[in-house]
C-alpha cells in the first residue's frame, strides 16, 4: 500500500489563477499548474531560495521539492512554447497558518497579520492607508490608479508615490500587494474590487467606505466611529 503524500505548505496563493494567450480563444487542453507546484516556482524563482531552504518552507523532503519544482518547469514551458492556455489549481498543499516564526518568505500575509496584531495589541497603534489625488489631500475615487497614498500611524501622516499609478497593466495586483507589504492594518477607499478585498481580508486588513472629500476628514470620521466598512466590492482587480 503507497504512503499517503504529505501535504506541502504553502504561504502565498497566486493573485491570478488563469493565463490566456491572446488570439486564444479555448481553455481547453490548457495546462493545470498545481497550487504546490506554483509555490516551488515563487519561492525558488522570485525569492531566490535554493530547493533545501525551499523544502523547509514547504515542510518536505528536498527530493519532493526537486520533483515538484520540475514538473512545476515543465509545465510553464509547455504552456510558454505551445501557447497554451494555464491554469492553477489543486495539489496537494495545506496553507501556512502563520504560526511559525522563521515564516519569512516573502509571501506569508498570515504571518505578516499575526505579528502585526501583536504588535497593535502590545502598542495600541494602527496604520491606515488613504488613497490621494494630485492635490495630496482628497481622496482617490480609484484605488489602483491613485497618483499617492496616505499612511498614518500614531496621529503621524506619510505621504508616499503608489509604484501601480503609471504601471501599463496589473495596475490592481501592483497596488494590493504595495498595500498589504507596507504593513496598513486599515484601508479607507471609495471603492475596491473583490479580488483585491480578498488579498485584504487574508492579509487582515480592515477595509472602510470613504464618505468625505478630503482624507483628513476620513481620519477624523474612522477616530469618531462614525466611518462603516465597505460591504460591496465590484468584479475583480480592475480599479482595485
Amino acid at each position: 500500500m503507497p504512503r499517503p503524500k504529505k501535504c506541502r505548505k504553502v504561504c502565498q496563493m497566486p493573485h491570478v489563477k488563469e493565463f490566456l494567450p491572446t488570439g486564444v480563444n479555448s481553455r481547453e487542453d490548457g495546462v493545470i499548474l498545481t497550487v504546490d507546484e506554483y509555490e516551488s516556482i515563487r519561492l525558488i524563482d522570485k525569492e531566490g531560495f535554493s530547493q533545501e531552504e525551499c523544502s523547509i518552507y514547504m515542510q518536505v523532503a528536498r527530493t519532493t521539492v526537486q520533483s515538484i519544482y520540475n514538473s512545476a518547469r515543465k509545465k510553464l514551458a509547455d504552456a510558454l512554447v505551445d501557447g497554451l492556455a494555464l491554469k492553477i489549481e489543486g495539489g496537494d498543499y495545506r496553507l501556512c497558518d502563520g504560526d511559525e516564526e522563521y515564516c519569512e518568505c516573502g509571501g506569508c500575509r498570515k504571518h505578516r497579520h499575526i505579528c502585526r496584531q501583536k504588535n497593535i495589541k502590545e502598542s495600541g497603534v494602527m496604520k491606515i492607508a488613504v488613497p490621494l489625488d494630485e492635490n495630496k489631500q482628497d481622496v482617490c475615487i480609484v484605488l489602483a490608479r491613485a497618483p499617492y497614498f496616505l499612511f498614518s500611524e500614531n496621529g503621524k501622516d506619510t505621504i508616499v508615490e503608489n509604484p501601480a499609478a503609471e504601471a501599463q497593466g496589473g495596475a490592481g495586483i501592483q497596488a494590493t500587494q504595495f498595500l498589504v507589504d507596507s504593513g496598513a492594518d486599515i484601508l479607507i477607499t471609495v471603492r475596491c474590487g473583490q479580488n483585491a478585498a480578498d488579498v485584504f481580508k487574508e492579509a487582515g486588513m480592515k477595509i472602510y467606505k470613504s464618505v468625505n472629500k478630503a482624507a483628513a476628514d476620513d481620519l477624523a470620521d474612522l477616530d469618531n466611529g462614525k466611518l462603516e466598512l465597505l460591504t460591496k466590492f465590484h468584479g475583480g482587480f480592475h480599479g482595485a
